[in-house]
C-alpha cells in the first residue's frame, strides 16, 4: 500500500473501526477471513488479521476463488465457518446459502461480518471511519421503534404517497421480510447498513419507482407510478425513458431500466409462486447510515429505500428516493434523514464514543 503517512493512519483507524467495533473481536475468539481471490489486497488483509491479534483473538485467513453464484457451501470451506466463532466475508457470498448452511448444521447464530471495503484508500472515508457501534445504536432503537408500530405512511417529493399496517411475520404466509430480518439479525455489512424490512398489510396509495436501483441511484425523468390496492400491485404506469450511458440488463433485478425488464421480473414469480404472491407489497425499508453518500453500488445511505415485491424468495424491488415516514403518526424519517438521530440514547451514545452527528 504506497500512500502517505496520514492516509496510512486512517486505513489503520478504518481497519480498527471494523475489526473492534463491528467485529467486536473478544479474547480468545476464533476469526475467519474468507477472502476472494483478486477481490482484495493481500495487505489489506494481513493489517485485519493483525488488528485481530492485537484485540485478543486468533485470526485465520481462507483465500478462495470468486463464489458468485455458488448455490450450496463447498465442504472445507462450510467446516471452516463452522469452526470460526466470526467470520469475515472479502468476498461474494450469497448470504441466503450461508445461512441455509449455518441452519443445518445448528448455527445460525455465528456473527458474520459482510465487509464491502476492499480497498485500502476506501477505509479512509467518513462512511468507514465512521463510529460503528453508534451504527449499531441505531439500528437497535429502528428495529425497536419498527417492531412497537402499527400504522405506516411513507411520501416522497416525487409522487410516493402509501400508507399500509406494520405486519408481523405470521401475517403473511411465506414473506419475504420475515426472511430477510432473520439475516439481517446475525449478519453486520461494514461499512453498511440498511435496517431490517418493515412487513406491510394492506397498504394502498402509489409508489413512485423515481431511480433504476442499486447500480444508478440517479433520478428518472418519469418516476414509474406503481398503484397498490390492499396490499397488491395492480397498475403501472412507465413512461419512457431515455437510455442511460452503461445501462445493461441486471439478471439479478435489482437494477430495473424498463417497463419489460419489471414485468419479465414480475411475471417470472407469478409463474412459480402465482400472481397474488408475486405482486404482494411485502415490505420496505432503507440505508441507515449517518455518513454514507448516495451512489450507485450501495445501499446504506438514509435518503433512498425500496419497497418489496412479492411474497417471495426472490422479492423484486421497487426504489424511492428522499422519504419521509412516519409511524403511528409520529417521524420515523424526514426527507431522506432518520428522525431517531434526534433520540436523546441515540444523542447520549454518540456523545460517550465522541461523534459529532450533524
Amino acid at each position: 500500500m504506497s500512500m502517505s503517512s496520514d492516509t496510512k493512519a486512517k486505513v489503520r483507524d478504518g481497519v480498527a473501526n471494523l475489526i473492534r467495533n463491528c467485529v467486536g473481536v473478544e479474547k480468545g475468539e476464533s476469526v475467519l477471513l474468507l477472502n476472494e481471490q483478486g477481490g482484495i489486497d493481500h495487505a489489506l488483509v494481513e493489517l485485519m488479521e493483525e488488528t485481530v491479534r492485537a484485540s485478543g483473538g486468533n485470526a485465520y485467513s481462507l483465500w478462495v476463488e470468486p463464489l458468485m453464484g455458488v448455490t450450496e457451501i463447498p465442504s472445507v470451506l462450510g467446516a471452516a465457518v463452522l469452526a470460526s466463532d466470526k467470520l469475515i466475508l472479502n468476498g461474494n457470498l450469497n448470504r441466503v446459502v450461508l445461512l441455509e448452511h449455518l441452519r443445518a448444521n445448528d448455527k445460525p447464530d455465528l456473527v458474520r461480518i459482510n465487509n464491502r471495503v476492499r480497498a485500502a484508500e476506501a477505509f479512509t472515508s467518513e462512511h468507514a471511519l465512521f463510529n460503528w457501534k453508534l451504527v449499531m445504536a441505531l439500528a437497535g432503537k429502528i428495529e425497536e421503534v419498527t417492531g412497537a408500530a402499527n400504522e405506516w405512511k411513507i411520501t416522497s417529493p416525487h409522487g410516493t404517497n402509501i400508507s399500509g399496517r406494520v405486519a408481523k411475520g405470521s401475517d403473511v404466509a411465506g414473506a419475504f421480510f420475515a426472511q430477510d430480518a432473520e439475516a439481517s439479525r446475525t449478519e453486520r455489512v461494514f461499512p453498511g447498513e440498511v435496517y431490517a424490512p418493515v412487513g406491510s398489510a394492506g397498504a394502498s396509495g402509489v409508489i413512485a419507482f423515481d431511480h433504476p436501483g442499486f447500480s444508478d441511484k440517479n433520478l428518472f425523468e418519469n418516476p414509474k407510478m406503481l398503484t397498490v390496492d390492499d396490499g397488491q400491485i395492480t397498475n403501472v404506469i412507465w413512461r419512457e425513458e431515455p437510455t442511460r450511458e452503461g445501462q445493461r440488463d441486471d439478471a439479478t433485478g435489482n437494477t430495473v431500466w424498463t417497463h419489460e425488464q419489471l414485468n419479465d421480473l414480475l411475471e417470472s414469480n407469478a409463474r412459480k409462486f402465482g400472481h397474488d404472491a408475486a405482486y404482494a407489497l411485502d415490505s420496505w425499508h432503507g440505508g441507515m447510515h449517518p455518513r454514507a453518500v448516495r451512489k450507485g453500488g450501495q445501499q446504506s445511505n438514509s435518503d433512498t429505500m425500496h419497497f418489496h415485491i412479492g411474497n417471495v424468495p426472490s422479492a423484486r424491488s421497487a426504489y424511492v428516493s428522499d422519504q419521509t415516514i412516519t409511524l403511528d403518526g409520529k417521524p420515523f424519517w424526514v426527507d431522506g434523514r432518520p428522525a431517531l438521530l434526534e433520540n436523546q440514547f441515540i444523542k447520549d451514545v454518540a456523545a460517550e464514543q465522541g461523534v459529532t452527528l450533524d
